[in-house]
């Protein structure tokens, strides 16, 4: 990914740190990942870099940026009584940032990426969004990342979740089903209206087997496209912030699209049918 445009730009919050940390995944990160569907790193980026990284993530999530830009979008589903939406994400962040291909987040999630789906890092390309869990913030419920991606395509990918602070259970660390991922694509089904696009796994699977991830700052969790995870609700008095990526190769077009009911029913609420893929800060129509 050229920075040369980010360069060229006045940054506003200027470039990321200037120390580097290089982390390289072991033989045996990449088996347990493999075996299990999901893996923690102690360490992916620094403590500098975590403190750049929040200034972005408080001035996406302001006001003034909300009102001036509309990307800040709620995925809680509606609330009673009018309440304000306590779990919000804005997506793409790149798009305005593009220095954040500069930091010492994405070069290591990204070569972690590669050696974790086993293949060469120059066909991987990312996107990201943040994620802002107020006090009091609804639990993720279970899922596969996989089951919110369009039908038609065959793909090959995993999460990077990194937190800005310091990340307990009560706050809505990562939880991760282990082995779930070999049990392919399972059914979905809308936690409320299908236009909120907020999914739910419909199937079976033992919740007590379910392995909580809390993390210091600067470590991150690793997780597959079908590995089955979940953050409970946020029950602390401190809003839990966080910054996810996908790491993906580009997406082949299946003969048969993926059983996938629960997208159709969000296509006839919304009326979109565009398939789009978003990759290091562009986004094409497949």
């Amino acid at each position: 990914m050229s920075t040369s445009a980010s360069k060229k730009r006045n940054l506003r919050f200027g470039p990321p740190p200037a120390k580097r940390l290089n982390v390289e995944p072991t033989q045996k990160e990449i088996q347990f990942f493999r075996d299990e569907g999901f893996l923690v790193v102690d360490r992916l980026t620094t403590d500098e870099e975590i403190a750049w990284l929040k200034q972005i993530f408080e001035y996406i999530f302001s006001d003034d940026h909300q009102k001036a830009r509309g990307n800040v979008v709620d995925r809680s589903g509606t609330l009673p009584d009018g309440k304000q939406p306590n779990l919000t994400q804005s997506f793409y962040p790149e798009m305005e940032f593009p220095e954040l291909f500069d930091t010492n987040h994405w070069r290591n999630a990204k070569r972690y990426a590669a050696a974790l789906l086993g293949v060469d890092a120059g066909r991987i390309t990312s996107w990201g969004h943040m994620i802002r869990k107020a006090p009091g913030g609804n639990a993720a419920l279970w899922h596969q990342d996989h089951a919110y991606w369009p039908p038609e395509f065959d793909f090959h990918g995993l999460g990077v979740w990194l937190p800005l602070h310091d990340v307990s259970v009560e706050m809505g660390c990562m939880q991760f089903i282990p082995k779930s991922h070999k049990r392919g694509l399972m059914k979905h089904a809308h936690q409320d209206a299908p236009q909120h696009n907020v999914l739910q796994v419909a199937e079976p699977f033992d919740v007590a087997s379910a392995v909580p991830c809390p993390l210091k700052a600067g470590g991150a969790t690793f997780h597959y496209q079908e590995t089955l995870h979940y953050t409970a609700p946020n029950t602390t008095n401190q809003p839990r912030l966080a910054f996810p990526m996908e790491f993906q190769i580009d997406p082949v077009r299946r003969k048969t699209p993926f059983d996938m009911p629960w997208m159709e029913e969000l296509r006839a609420a919304t009326g979109n049918r565009k398939t789009l893929h978003v990759a290091d800060g562009q986004i094409r129509e497949l």
